[in-house]
């Protein structure tokens, strides 16, 4: 297999980039040929597709100073981490892990490593797409496969490898279940990440830093070129062995739910907290898209008070409500606050996946599923 570099000029936002590469393959008298596989950096892709964004234009709302201080980010960028992620895992000083259309990515895919000063570089809008069309108009009668590809780290070790974003022409992941291995005994789980393995296979060539080498060309791999080919298979976060064994809740709340937290803190203003005085509300989002929402009652004798979440859903079941998307529960306190060990167990009852939002007076907030709370909980689904 060869793996050939192609060395380009700086592209900029609204060059055509098959013309680019074009251009820069013709001064070294490169070729494609069938069968050959084009790996192109993600960071050209976005910088062509204009994805370049000047911080100075970009004004951080509430969300994103809380989480930019918790994660010693620049608020700007953590604005746009906001904007380009689907959900926000977590993450580690100066690195926030996120999910956007299945993939894990950390702070978005957003790279400053090769944007001019003071800007970054976002994903490619349309990965897919982009490879698609880029395959088409290189190919020019070849059969050839195109991949975007990018670099991430492994848990636990150091370096990055390659990993694709999008491919066309090929098949992205050859399932090998059902062969043998070297004694005879049949493969059970095993998939080949195939445009992964060739984007690491082209950074030895294209590198990381200020090598010039954007692109690169992979010869006589043995990966046939397959018209139908180039969707790449993600799986649910609880189904990945790291996410899934290590959890993924609570974490930072990235949107979606404000208008529930806000009733959540209404109904905290009318909570009956005399003896503590730590009030708490509670709003549930139902899915056929009704809100109930209530705080706190306390009581001289306590095991006759109630928590605002269980009142919430005293409301909710006594309207007929059965079926809940999430529940924001907002506390007059300096962390936020999380339903307790009874109020779980009653969230639960009513499903695994509702999503609670738990939050307090000062904007800061955590998400968490109600499985995530609550492992191995006992519910009706248990006589079954």
């Amino acid at each position: 297999m060869q793996v050939l570099g192609i060395k380009t000029d700086l592209v900029r936002p609204g060059d055509d980039l098959v013309e680019f590469l074009t251009r820069a393959m013709n001064r070294s008298a490169q070729v494609l040929q069938d069968g050959d596989i084009l790996v192109i950096s993600e960071s050209i892709v976005a910088t062509s597709e204009g994805r370049v964004v000047n911080l100075e234009e970009i004004k951080p709302g509430d969300l994103a100073r809380s989480l930019a201080s918790r994660y010693e980010k620049d608020p700007r960028e953590m604005e746009l981490i906001l904007r380009e992620s689907d959900e926000i895992v977590g993450g580690i000083p100066g690195v926030v892990l996120t999910l956007n259309k299945g993939f894990l990515f950390p702070n978005a895919g957003i790279d400053s490593s090769n944007a001019p000063p003071g800007h970054v570089v976002l994903f490619p809008a349309d990965p897919k797409g982009s490879a698609t069309a880029i395959r088409e108009r290189m190919g020019k009668g070849k059969r050839i496969g195109v991949i975007i590809g990018d670099s991430r780290t492994h848990p636990l070790r150091l370096g990055c490898v390659g990993v694709a974003l999008a491919s066309s022409g090929l098949e992205a992941v050859e399932d090998a279940r059902g062969q043998k291995d070297l004694f005879g005994r049949e493969l059970k789980i095993t998939r080949k990440a195939i445009a992964d393995n060739l984007v690491s296979a082209a950074q030895i060539v294209m590198g990381e830093g200020d090598e010039g080498i954007p692109a690169a060309i992979i010869r006589d791999s043995g990966v046939p070129i397959n018209e139908a080919g180039g969707e790449i298979p993600t799986i649910p976060p609880a189904e990945c062995m790291y996410i899934g064994a290590l959890g993924i809740g609570p974490r930072p709340y990235s949107g979606g739910y404000d208008r529930l937290i806000e009733c959540a803190g209404q109904a905290m203003a009318r909570a009956y907290a005399p003896y503590s005085s730590f009030r708490v509300g509670a709003a549930l989002l139902t899915k056929s898209g009704n809100i109930y929402s209530a705080g706190n009652i306390e009581n001289a004798s306590t095991g006759a008070g109630i928590c605002a979440e269980r009142a919430a859903m005293a409301k909710a079941i006594a309207s007929g409500e059965r079926e809940f998307e999430a529940v924001a529960i907002v506390g007059d306190g300096c962390e936020p606050v999380s339903p307790c060990g009874i109020c779980r167990q009653s969230l639960i009852e009513f499903g695994e996946d509702i999503l609670v939002i738990m939050a307090n007076c000062k904007g800061d907030a955590l998400t968490a599923s109600t499985s995530d709370l609550l492992p191995q909980a006992f519910t009706g689904r248990c006589f079954k």
